[in-house]
């Protein structure tokens, strides 16, 4: 009879354990945790009062008619401006212009697309970029290496 303080002692131990666990999930878990899905549904809410810093698929061509009209019949007609470009809220608030389009030039974000990857489609112009830009493979891919040769602008043409 001794020995079984031992497990009243763990029994006890769990039995705060269990009542520390259940209060501590009270108190942490949000009221709207479950509400609608696996997800804090308050956060539905909280994202839908932001205001949207993306522009939609025209807003470049309302002063930007004329690259937008190149680029329509281009090979990256697919590809929203915001891809390569910043997004439009930090160029443009209010219909007036607030700073310079910002604009991204590093080999990545040309890679994302481009990159030799066997998953591609078949149509899609791929590249390894080691032995395009003819470098050894210890060699570090410059910043800006795929607008040393290709002009931006260029890229919009056919």
């Amino acid at each position: 009879m001794e020995h079984t303080k031992h497990i009243w002692r763990i029994s006890l131990l769990l039995v705060l354990l269990l009542a520390g666990g259940v209060l501590g999930r009270h108190f942490l878990i949000p009221e709207s945790f479950g509400k609608a899905g696996f997800y804090r549904y308050n956060a539905l809410i909280e994202l839908m009062a932001k205001e949207p810093r993306h522009g939609a698929a025209g807003s470049c061509a309302d002063c930007h008619d004329d690259k937008t009209a190149a680029k329509a019949e281009g090979k990256h007609s697919g590809v929203q401006c915001e891809v390569c470009h910043d997004v439009l809220s930090s160029h443009v608030l209010d219909d007036e212009k607030i700073n310079d389009m910002a604009i991204n030039r590093s080999y990545q974000l040309c890679a994302n697309c481009h990159q030799e990857l066997v998953a591609r489609p078949d149509g899609m112009v791929q590249i390894n970029l080691i032995e395009h830009l003819e470098l050894e493979p210890s060699q570090a891919i410059p910043k800006e290496a795929c607008l040393e040769c290709h002009d931006s602008d260029e890229v919009h043409r056919p």
